[in-house]
């Protein structure tokens, strides 16, 4: 009896909680241009978080232009765009504004425009992400060969290989974001890559007109855990 008592008060005390910090949402204005025979079909908006999606709108393609309700601190970020029956996902930085010209072959290979963070995100994706997918995949070709001719020295090799490929990007990275701190794509790839840089005070690189985001939000108290850790985390 006493649980369920204690239950129901703290049913009422989260109710009571969120009621007193609302959500404020705004109208995020796209326009997503598509040819007559795409018309009907629906289009889905989801966001990434460490490889898993979540689907935050489902739209059909019956205009060019699209009104959104997004929370206030989740835009600009990184969104997934995928249309029904064509191969391909489209990664780009939703905001209000943004104009998608849509590949009918490949949505991946739609163009964004209208758009302050997306000009970033290709940037980086053209000079850092693509180079380092392939060379990986170069690498992990070496490595199979190798395992396939149980050539141990090759394997070492393109083990190393890889190993200082993966700690060059994250160098790379980290510059990035230095050179780019008034930018939603470093705020996005800070968070991505937390452990990798907590100890690196890039954090406090950030320009200030990213601390209304929620993704700001989350990492100032990840950063204030990191320079004060609890009693447990202190060294004796």
């Amino acid at each position: 009896m006493l649980f369920g008592k204690m239950n129901k008060y703290f049913a009422a005390l989260v109710v009571l909680l969120f009621s007193a910090f609302p959500v404020f949402s705004q109208n995020v204005k796209i326009q997503i241009v598509a040819p007559k025979e795409f018309k009907g079909r629906k289009a889905i908006l989801l966001t990434r978080e460490k490889g898993f999606a979540a689907i935050v709108h489902s739209i059909k393609l019956n205009s060019d232009i699209f009104n959104l309700e997004i929370a206030n601190d989740l835009v600009p970020d990184l969104y997934q765009l995928h249309v029904s029956q064509v191969k391909g996902s489209l990664f780009f930085f939703l905001e209000s504004g943004a104009k998608i010209q849509l590949d009918t072959a490949d949505v991946s290979r739609s163009i964004v425009t209208n758009s302050k963070s997306n000009p970033d995100w290709k940037l980086f994706q053209d000079s850092l992400q693509k180079p380092y997918d392939q060379r990986i995949l170069d690498y992990a070709i070496g490595e199979k060969r190798a395992r396939k001719e149980r050539n141990a020295d090759s394997l070492n090799f393109w083990v190393d290989k890889q190993a200082i490929e993966k700690e060059d990007f994250v160098r790379k990275t980290g510059e990035y974001i230095a050179k780019h701190p008034d930018s939603y794509v470093s705020l996005y790839l800070l968070k991505i890559n937390w452990y990798a840089f907590k100890n690196d005070r890039l954090f406090e690189k950030l320009d200030k007109s990213l601390a209304g985001h929620r993704t700001y939000k989350f990492l100032e108290e990840k950063n204030r855990k990191a320079e004060n850790p609890g009693v447990l985390g202190r060294r004796l």
